[in-house]
């Protein structure tokens, strides 16, 4: 008899969740959104987008679900939109009881800024491309020149990002110039000499040994008793003294 009375007291017990979980469900369904919460997830590190800039692109797109009802609110809708402004790495979007709705994104992160015959976009560290009129308030450097099929912005890329990442020369260099034979030259902000870099490969070690002679010879000469400083050979730099 207890064994029976046990067990017709766990039928009643799950029926009973079972019946209170859709209820709640339902219940929950039927709530109106009266919270729009927006979270920039790396706020910390970039400071190109605001929460105010996604509750612009949200409002933009007729896509705000406060007053809505919960079970009207579209949440992939308003990811795939939000992906759409091309500034944003990724969007989730979900619903929290008490009738809110959060997203939470996280931005791109630009390296350069391309100006040439062939366009103007940002170029963010993945390589992908991003519209020039994007909200990126920042010291990128600026590509111009001859970036085409023979040497392209992916190939300038591992070089730009070098030089955004590295705090003197993001500070240093201004300008990466592509000239007619597909050779970059670097305008720096200091120093009014043009750095003939030659072609990108081994730029690392190129700029290592600018370096050097930036602390051995520029720190006693001054900076602007050379007009150009040639890195295109193998271990070597090569200035030029400015003429009077």
């Amino acid at each position: 008899m207890k064994v029976l009375l046990r067990f017709l007291f766990m039928v009643v017990l799950v029926l009973y969740l079972f019946v209170s979980f859709f209820l709640l469900r339902s219940h929950a369904a039927e709530d109106t959104c009266s919270d729009l919460q927006v979270k920039i997830a790396d706020s910390a590190v970039l400071h190109y987008v605001s929460a105010a800039d996604v509750y612009g692109y949200i409002e933009e797109f007729d896509l705000d679900p406060c007053g809505k009802p919960m079970s009207q609110v579209d949440t992939e809708e308003i990811e795939r939109t939000l992906m759409l402004n091309g500034v944003l790495s990724s969007v989730e979007c979900y619903k929290k009881t008490g009738g809110k709705v959060c997203v939470e994104v996280t931005q791109r992160m630009p390296v350069m800024r391309v100006m040439s015959g062939n366009g103007n976009y940002y170029v963010d560290v993945e390589g992908r491309r991003i519209t020039a009129d994007s909200p990126y308030r920042t010291h990128l450097p600026l590509v111009t020149g001859h970036v085409d099929s023979v040497l392209t912005y992916r190939d300038i890329l591992p070089l730009a990002r070098y030089i955004y990442k590295h705090r003197f020369w993001n500070a240093q260099i201004e300008q990466i110039y592509v000239d007619e034979c597909h050779e970059i030259e670097l305008v720096p902000r200091v120093g009014s000499q043009t750095i003939l870099l030659g072609s990108v490969q081994h730029f690392e070690t190129k700029l290592d040994n600018l370096m050097s002679v930036y602390k051995q010879v520029f720190s006693e000469t001054g900076w602007n008793m050379y007009d150009t400083v040639s890195l295109k050979f193998k271990d070597q730099v090569v200035c030029t003294r400015r003429k009077k």
